[in-house]
């Protein structure tokens, strides 16, 4: 703890100087100057600092009578609250560039189903999500290593052709993706050709759950990490042409063996978007989605996907495909079949975002419900509200766990 401690002290400081500077700076009148520029004028014009305070709170009412979750066992709170100061620091030196993305949250929550009602507790971490050293061999080719949050594919359900990470986040935006440790060599001939070799080094922040089991879903639960780490390679080939993009993602990792993934785009029209993703490997992995967005000249865009996952489960109870080991823990969901329908509409009367998704499990009948309401109350202010509805049996995949969640809070960005 100290040493993150120092770590964190130290970052602090050179973000409220750096601040300070940008401050003074805009109250001096401007001079130029004609003569060679210094060393520190580039790396004072190459940072760049973002401080982002999120405050949240959360309600949600657990299942306790499915057998996944009998008198609460998981331990799912009814309440939680959290303070959650987010400091993005960024240098852009000549051919070098360096990040880092610290972090520090304090989290509440409070029982009151099941056997722990009654009880509270409260944590405090400091941690860092993101940081890696970026350099440019040449202006084609450049090489990195660090912890990152690495993102590809058009799909909304998730990103099946990441052979690391197949949750993108999107079902709540205010919770961050965990970074994993990579080293990358990144190859961009012309316009059109992309080529990358990507080493997934180590786990990172993946299992590591904010504070009381926070998942990317933005709620908590009683999932726990899955199998032990073992380091992974993949190359991700792009191409990207006129309306049109292809990526494939040959990758390998020991308890997975050889995996393809692929995704594309093909631009119909300029409302009309067609896309796909997808994987094939060893121990009959096979996964695929169809989806196709449609952006109405008003502003709003409708998506529709189908994901289909061949390794999924289909016991007719959920908490079998658990104890019979039928589940993936890479995988965000664990049955087969899954349909979703997204209606999103950004900048409504210019600081109203919305956005509405169903999940629906074609297996088990059971669906997730989805609504994101983001307000810009002023340039640095947002509002949120994140709310979760869960139907479907009690032995169904989204009703043996939770029937609501509600993800309510503010971010102020310095």
């Amino acid at each position: 703890m100290k040493k993150n401690g120092g770590l964190t002290w130290g970052l602090w400081v050179f973000v409220m100087c750096a601040i300070s500077g940008t401050a003074a700076a805009a109250t001096e009148p401007v001079i130029v100057s004609t003569g060679p520029v210094s060393i520190f004028d580039e790396i004072k014009s190459g940072f760049y600092s973002r401080i982002n305070v999120l405050a949240f709170g959360i309600f949600q009412e657990p299942e306790m009578n499915s057998r996944l979750n009998p008198n609460n066992i998981l331990e799912i709170s009814t309440y939680q609250a959290s303070i959650n100061p987010r400091v993005d620091l960024n240098l852009d030196f000549r051919r070098l560039e360096l990040g880092i993305k610290q972090r520090f949250i304090y989290l509440w929550q409070r029982w009151e189903e099941g056997f722990p009602e009654g009880e509270e507790d409260s944590l405090a971490q400091f941690y860092t999500n993101e940081w890696f050293a970026r350099y440019r061999l040449m202006d084609e080719l450049f090489v990195s290593y660090g912890r990152e949050n690495l993102q590809w594919g058009p799909s909304v359900l998730l990103s099946s052709s990441n052979p690391f990470n197949k949750e993108n986040g999107r079902n709540n935006p205010r919770v961050e993706v965990p970074g994993l440790g990579y080293a990358r060599a990144v190859w961009i001939p012309n316009s059109t050709w992309a080529v990358s070799f990507i080493a997934n080094t180590d786990e990172g922040r993946l299992g590591r759950q904010q504070g009381f089991g926070l998942n990317q879903a933005g709620f908590a639960d009683g999932s726990a990490q899955g199998q032990e780490f073992q380091p992974g390679y993949a190359f991700k080939i792009d191409w990207t042409g006129d309306g049109k993009y292809f990526s494939v993602i040959p990758s390998y990792r020991e308890h997975t063996g050889y995996r393809v993934g692929f995704f594309g785009g093909w631009n119909v029209t300029d409302a009309l978007l067609l896309y796909g993703e997808g994987a094939h490997g060893d121990y009959g992995d096979f996964e695929l989605l169809g989806g196709a967005s449609y952006t109405f000249e008003a502003g709003p865009t409708v998506n529709l996907e189908y994901f289909h996952n061949e390794n999924g489960c289909l016991r007719d109870r959920i908490d079998q495909c658990f104890l019979r080991g039928e589940i993936d823990s890479t995988d965000p969901m664990f049955r087969q079949d899954y349909m979703m329908l997204q209606y999103s509409d950004t900048e409504i009367w210019n600081d109203f975002n919305v956005n509405f998704r169903v999940i629906h499990n074609l297996n088990d009948q059971s669906d997730r419900l989805i609504g994101i309401f983001e307000y810009e109350a002023t340039d640095h202010t947002l509002l949120y509200v994140i709310a979760n509805g869960f139907t479907g049996s009690r032995d169904s995949e989204f009703g043996s766990l939770l029937n609501y969640s509600f993800f309510v809070g503010a971010a102020y960005t310095f």
